[in-house]
């Protein structure tokens, strides 16, 4: 069998046990006793139904001989009324918020406490019939057993817990590869400190001045996340660098765990005690249990059986798949048939149907396609430079005396002549460690930054997202930022406090014309990287007049019938990236570079998105999967549609600049429309990150999964596999 580093994103309804025990919902669950909290619910087991299955009939008695064997390897069959409580506690009251009845809610948590032990069984046959064996099961649990390594409380846990060696055999195939063990209980522990730091947080003083609220401002998607694929965990000397802070250990103890601002041993071992208090009042832990060490406690024990259960469903889906591909003849002819019927299907659907064409694009993601377009749709990027709060009180002024429009058109346009822009970046700098995101640029960082020239000689460049611009790709710890180039310095001056703070002094954009021409400098260097050279330049070509650039504050805008003449005369700015319509391939929008050579438009958008985050106020368009949908009708003002409509006939790399009643908006055209979107399926490269054909073909490898899935759901979830003692939870069901 391949191994693997990655492993699904499953779709888990809930963690596990009461990682979120204390939150809101406890106070609807009163239980009588520990012995009613013990009641078995449900029961599963599937070994007698594989018989029946003519690709697992041969191991149904071997699947049977560890679901049966008491003790060794046995793997538990049993649902107690713990587990529901449990998890009621974690996710229920979030779905209560939802609409969901009570009685509704732990019916799904029931169905996916079942769905787990099923799939999980299901695996064990798989991998039966892969190779591995009852009796190398339990030479690998005997000789876990006898490791020197485990203390003698989780000796005796391991004896309590038999089905947790079985499940790291199969999840580690005889432990030829234990980096998903490894990465399983990392996730673990990683969830047992979250929950501990919700908790201190409120023990840990904070000093008055710190208290100041001050206006925060977004980041991008998957800042300072770690990595959920690649099954990222901190390594040292070959171990798990990585263990829960209680405040009975040391910090130092626990590897990588970064501890809250303010924590101190006492605060931590008040929230510690607070979590144990939790776990006692619903009999998951104890009176007399030592929990001086968490992985010591019978409940880390039935955490980590739960998590290694959904670890082992994640690997079968996986390798579900790869079997998939290896043995279906011709799969990526498969996966090109199915592009073709997608795209036919769609091209007969929004050729006839324009509003389904909208509703599909408001859909658009990584695993949801539009394949065939409509021409004049497009998406784009929106930087909003707001009036300021007095040319808005002067504009309401306006707007309520007796004006007639073109009045308005022409006052509100002396007004956007003197908006002014600032980098509104400030709010990322922070004494707070878990809140300041700036780092001051040096070496490579500090070079590309400097590039730029809009710093003075002798200050500091200061960027932002440091894990994530030097921490990221395949072997890094963190995620990447996706469009978000990530080399425009502060555009200002920084000083840094004696009590760690920042005062913090954006430089002022005086003008339109001096942010657009910030904004073509930018995009030069993110597409040539230098600025010596004019990439940005106007459409077509040709010279650009605008009446909107001009001064005349007496322009006729509209008829006698109020209506505008032609709202080309809205149109401040036009201009486009050379070269990048006649470059851009819809297929590699999400790909930085391809074959070790830059993607122009990436870079460009991606610098784009940044003078977003950095000078926009329209909040919506930020962290948008491409940006806003732009077809022959939408819902945004006139102004604003009409010059979205022509960026996006421009092409890809164009921007338009427009007023509106909310300010100057410097639009950028981030992908079109016309026709078939894409140049179909490309085996060559389904395994290129960010390109089309590699979303599609993951997209489709999912889809099989879930049919397999449901398929085996539909098979063994019956009568004869599952019992329900419904009358054992019938009391939580009505509450």
């Amino acid at each position: 069998m391949d191994k693997k580093k990655t492993t699904k994103k499953a779709a888990a309804l809930f963690l596990g046990l009461a990682l979120a025990i204390g939150g809101a919902g406890c106070n609807f669950i009163q239980t009588n006793s520990e012995a009613d909290l013990n009641q078995i619910v449900a029961t599963v087991n599937i070994s007698k139904a594989l018989e029946e299955d003519t690709q697992y009939s041969a191991y149904a008695s071997k699947v049977a001989e560890i679901i049966n064997d008491g003790q060794t390897v046995a793997l538990k069959t049993d649902v107690p009324k713990r587990d529901l409580v449990s998890s009621f506690l974690s996710v229920g009251s979030t779905y209560m918020q939802y609409g969901y009845t009570s009685a509704q809610v732990f019916e799904m948590l029931i169905n996916s406490l079942v769905n787990r032990k099923v799939m999980v069984q299901h695996a064990v046959a798989y991998y039966l019939s892969q190779g591995l064996s009852v009796e190398e099961c339990k030479a690998y649990v005997a000789a876990q057993k006898a490791d020197s390594s485990w203390t003698e409380k989780e000796q005796a846990l391991l004896t309590a817990h038999p089905e947790m060696l079985t499940l790291k055999y199969f999840l580690t195939e005889n432990g030829t590869d234990n980096s998903l063990y490894d990465y399983t209980v990392y996730t673990l522990k990683k969830s047992m400190n979250n929950t501990i730091d919700s908790s201190e947080s409120s023990y840990i003083d904070v000093k008055e001045d710190e208290h100041e609220e001050h206006e925060s401002r977004v980041t991008p998607t998957n800042v300072n996340t770690e990595k959920t694929e690649g099954n990222y965990y901190p390594v040292k000397d070959g171990k798990l660098n990585y263990d829960v802070y209680t405040g009975r250990n040391d910090v130092g103890e626990c590897g990588e765990y970064e501890k809250l601002d303010g924590s101190t041993k006492a605060t931590r071992q008040k929230a510690y005690n607070a979590f144990l208090s939790n776990l006692r009042a619903y009999s998951l832990l104890a009176d007399d249990e030592d929990a001086t060490v968490i992985s010591e406690l019978d409940y880390y024990f039935i955490e980590l059986v739960s998590q290694l259960e959904q670890s082992l469903i994640n690997k079968y889906y996986e390798d579900l798949q790869e079997d998939a591909i290896n043995n279906l003849a011709g799969y990526d002819q498969y996966v090109t048939k199915k592009y073709n019927d997608i795209k036919a299907a769609q091209e007969y659907s929004y050729t006839n149907d324009s509003s389904a064409f909208s509703t599909a694009l408001d859909g658009v993601s990584d695993d949801s396609f539009v394949l065939y377009g409509t021409q004049g749709a497009g998406f784009v990027y929106n930087i909003l430079l707001p009036f300021s709060a007095s040319q808005e009180l002067a504009y309401a002024a306006a707007q309520n005396k007796n004006m007639s429009k073109n009045e308005l058109f022409n006052y509100r346009k002396e007004l956007l002549s003197n908006i002014t822009a600032k980098d509104l970046r400030n709010y990322w700098f922070s004494e707070h460690e878990n809140e300041d995101y700036a780092f001051e640029a040096t070496g490579d960082y500090y070079k590309n930054a400097n590039i730029l020239n809009n710093i003075e000689a002798g200050e500091k460049n200061y960027l932002f997202f440091e894990n994530n611009l030097s921490n990221a790709g395949e072997n890094g710890k963190y995620e990447s930022l996706t469009q978000y180039l990530g080399a425009y310095p502060y555009n200002g001056t920084v000083d840094v406090l004696e009590d760690g703070g920042y005062k913090c002094s954006p430089y002022t954009i005086g003008s339109i014309d001096e942010f657009i021409n910030e904004m073509e400098e930018y995009l030069d260097y993110a597409v040539t990287g230098d600025v010596a050279n004019e990439v940005a330049k106007q459409v077509d070509g040709s010279v650009w007049t605008s009446t909107y650039a001009s001064n005349d504050y007496n322009h006729e805008y509209v008829d006698k019938k109020g209506k505008v003449k032609n709202f080309n005369d809205f149109i401040y700015y036009m201009g486009s990236v050379e070269g990048l319509a006649s470059e851009w391939k819809a297929d590699d929008y999400f790909n930085a570079e391809k074959n070790g050579v830059k993607n122009k438009s990436y870079a460009a958008l991606s610098a784009i998105n940044e003078l977003m985050f950095a000078y926009s106020t329209d909040t919506g368009c930020l962290n948008t999967y491409m940006g806003y949908a732009v077809t022959k009708t939408t819902n945004f003002v006139d102004e604003f549609e009409y010059a979205a409509q022509i960026a996006v006939k421009n092409g890809v790399g164009s921007y338009v600049v427009c007023p509106s009643d909310y300010g100057w908006h410097i639009i950028y055209c981030s992908f079109v429309y016309d026709g078939e979107v894409y140049e179909g399926y490309n085996a060559q490269e389904k395994d290129v990150k960010g390109t089309f054909s590699n979303l599609f073909y993951e997209s489709l490898k999912a889809t099989y999964t879930s049919e397999v899935e449901q398929e085996i759901l539909e098979t063994y979830n019956a009568e004869g596999s599952v019992t329900l003692y419904t009358s054992r939870y019938a009391d939580l069901m009505g509450l």
